[in-house]
């Protein structure tokens, strides 16, 4: 019942909104600045790119078309130092910099200014959680560095902002069907209705894909997507956002009897609703509240004889352990999370040369899962922000922002992450910058607390335990330094941006095994030792990032990237989790009688993901799309037709030596009135 709730709402709120309200449109923030290249999020104010207190990678609509992609993830092959892997075909991984294991926690994803992150359990980005249809995104902006000091303590070594199109810009209906290679089915239908002083737009859609050979590893994602911004006045605005993603994937290995194949089942729905009023010309204040469930049912695994599994006497079994006569096992997990967010923003123009940009949030984390943390009560986790980002200009050669956190978490305490950037104008055309700052990633509940056990049913004798708890661990810390430099041509059509960068990570958590907490320890744990978190990991990170833009038109580029990444630690195996060296290159070319062509290319060097076996060590490799695209008009009416190719040439492996992901072409067609 819950999981159709959500987006009834929407359409409930998009149908009753007729009748109150009267016509007017809704402006893009984007328009403000003209031609000039600007970013909405790096700071929480609207500023040119060059004035920006850090490195910002901006991919927008034209680029995300013309790219292929299917999901966010595959995206941010634009961005440099960013690692992308698949652990299998449903589940794709990013990091900055490394240290992500198969639960990427380090980098925060928002999405209309509402945190995507999912620090509940294990991951921190699940970006099969996202609800927004790529063909809705207006422009994502991937903030290379700590940014803590804006966004707080999952901000910890990157941001992605996703921003989607106001509701008004898109057209009135949309349509997409996307076929390829490995069962890839992909099913898009989106209105736009007009609605007196509102508009609304209510997406829907459904992806399905077999998977890797060898893997139980299909998915099905069905999602719904919707977005309302009213007009109330002249002064005030309200935007509304609903969504739901319900995935059907599966998980196991052929012949095992604890990780047998299954089908898992997860929903994750939100709404949202964010207040803006113009206070003059300059000011303004924003209240944004969301809320979000998450879901998810695992089967997990069943053994009907103890007895029978282990080849040990049901007499010998209840004699030396306890255990019942003709006892089972039921391994089956059940998870369920709750958010509750309400954050204010003022921005404030105290003179010419000065802006401000302050505000607070609360938010309320409720999760519960019985086989995670062995309690069926909530763990409940508060956590509340105050924030504020100065932007100073000193005459026509200098910008200064001086930022500031301070948060508040139930199981942290206080913590302070501050930010200080200086821009200096070399010229009209040419930026160079300096910026530290320091920031904190509070550990994730499972990190915490996870107490994995499984018991045998008569009894409850727990047999075996696959995590414990980690007990009371500082927050991880982060201090950045960094140099920039950024040269735009006069027209802005080519850019070049430069990032030297040290970041070094205290208080580091990893994965390590210890003397079970559990008395006696279970019959089934070597040594009867279990996995738990520890803390005293550190870790030196130094590098530099070279991107280079050449823009003739929208829709024609030529661009490119180049990452060095020099990663030590006390713990070896993070010294493998970043590659050396990688590289891209990519294209578009917009071609006579409306075709258009691009084209990308990219070498990652070898690398390891952290916590993963020494064998499990990734080679260098090359990657290769193409894509080609017509477009006819008729009216108002427009069709395009694309057929690409990913990974030309040959077979990736991007997250384990063994794990090939093949050549995969497609055929998508676009439908617009």
């Amino acid at each position: 019942m819950r999981q159709r709730l959500l987006p009834h709402l929407a359409l409930i709120g998009i149908g009753c909104a007729g009748p109150v309200f009267a016509a007017a449109p809704v402006t893009s923030e984007l328009a403000l600045f003209g031609d000039v290249p600007v970013v909405l999020s790096a700071a929480r104010l609207i500023q040119p790119l060059n004035d920006a207190p850090g490195a910002v990678t901006v991919i927008d609509r034209d680029m995300i078309r013309a790219s292929g992609a299917r999901d966010v993830a595959e995206l941010l092959r634009f961005v440099p130092g960013i690692q992308i892997g698949r652990a299998n075909g449903a589940t794709p991984l990013t990091s900055y910099h490394g240290l992500s294991d198969d639960a990427p926690r380090r980098m925060l994803v928002r999405v209309d200014g509402r945190s995507a992150y999912s620090p509940y359990f294990v991951s921190g980005i699940e970006w099969a959680k996202i609800s927004v249809d790529i063909d809705d995104i207006e422009r994502i902006e991937v903030f290379r560095g700590t940014n803590a000091a804006a966004y707080g303590s999952n901000a910890f070594l990157g941001v992605v902002n996703i921003i989607t199109r106001p509701a008004a810009e898109t057209p009135r209906l949309r349509a997409r069907i996307t076929e390829g290679a490995n069962g890839l089915h992909e099913r898009m239908v989106s209105i736009r209705q007009r609605l007196g002083d509102a508009t609304a737009r209510l997406t829907l859609g459904q992806q399905r894909e077999d998977g890797l050979d060898g893997l139980n590893d299909s998915y099905r994602h069905q999602r719904a997507d919707a977005r309302v911004d009213w007009q109330l006045g002249a002064l005030d605005t309200v935007e509304f956002h609903f969504g739901f993603v319900d995935t059907r994937a599966g998980k196991g290995v052929a012949d095992s009897v604890t990780d047998p194949e299954r089908t898992v089942d997860s929903y994750t729905g939100f709404g949202e609703v964010r207040w803006r009023r113009q206070l003059n010309t300059d000011d303004e204040i924003k209240l944004t509240y969301f809320h979000q469930e998450e879901r998810a049912e695992d089967p997990g695994f069943f053994i009907p004889s103890l007895s029978s599994y282990l080849g040990v006497p049901s007499a010998v079994l209840l004699a030396v352990y306890g255990i019942p006569v003709g006892t089972y096992v039921d391994g089956a997990q059940h998870t369920r999370a709750l958010r509750d967010d309400l954050e204010f923003e003022h921005l404030i123009h105290p003179g010419p040369d000065d802006r401000i940009v302050w505000g607070a949030g609360l938010r309320s984390d409720r999760v519960a899962s019985q086989r995670v943390f062995n309690t069926r009560d909530d763990i409940d986790i508060r956590n509340t922000r105050l924030f504020a980002n100065l932007e100073h200009r000193q005459g026509r050669a200098w910008t200064f922002n001086a930022g500031a956190l301070l948060e508040d978490t139930d199981a942290a305490g206080p913590r302070f992450s501050p930010r200080l950037a200086a821009n200096l104008h070399l010229t009209d055309r040419t930026t160079a910058r300096a910026a530290w700052s320091r920031g904190y990633r509070n550990l994730t509940p499972f990190e915490r607390r996870a107490d994995v056990r499984y018991a045998e049913a008569l009894g409850g004798v727990v047999l075996f335990q696959s995590f414990q708890p980690s007990g009371e661990l500082p927050p991880e810390r982060v201090t950045t330094r960094e140099l920039g430099l950024r040269h735009e041509s006069a027209d802005h059509q080519s850019n070049i941006d430069l990032r030297v960068y040290v970041e070094q990570i205290r208080d580091m958590i990893r994965r390590d095994t210890a003397t079970s907490n559990i008395v006696p320890a279970p019959p089934l744990n070597h040594d009867g030792e279990a996995p738990k978190y520890i803390g005293g990991g550190a870790a030196d990170i130094h590098g530099t990032e070279l991107s280079f833009l050449y823009r003739s038109t929208h829709d024609t580029w030529i661009g490119g990237h180049y990452a060095y990444t020099h990663l030590k630690s006390n713990d070896p195996p993070a010294e493998l989790s970043a590659p050396h060296h990688a590289f891209a290159l990519f294209a578009s070319i917009r071609l006579p009688h409306d075709w258009q062509m691009s084209v990308q290319h990219g070498f990652v060097g070898g690398m390891s993901w952290y916590d993963s076996d020494p064998e499990d060590t990734v080679r260098p490799y090359h990657y290769s799309s193409a894509r080609i695209a017509k477009r006819w008009r008729a009216g108002v009416s427009s069709a395009e037709l694309a057929v690409g190719m990913d990974r030309i040439g040959g077979g990736v492996s991007d997250f384990h030596q063994d794990l090939v992901r093949p050549p995969e072409g497609y055929v998508t067609l676009r439908l617009t009135y």
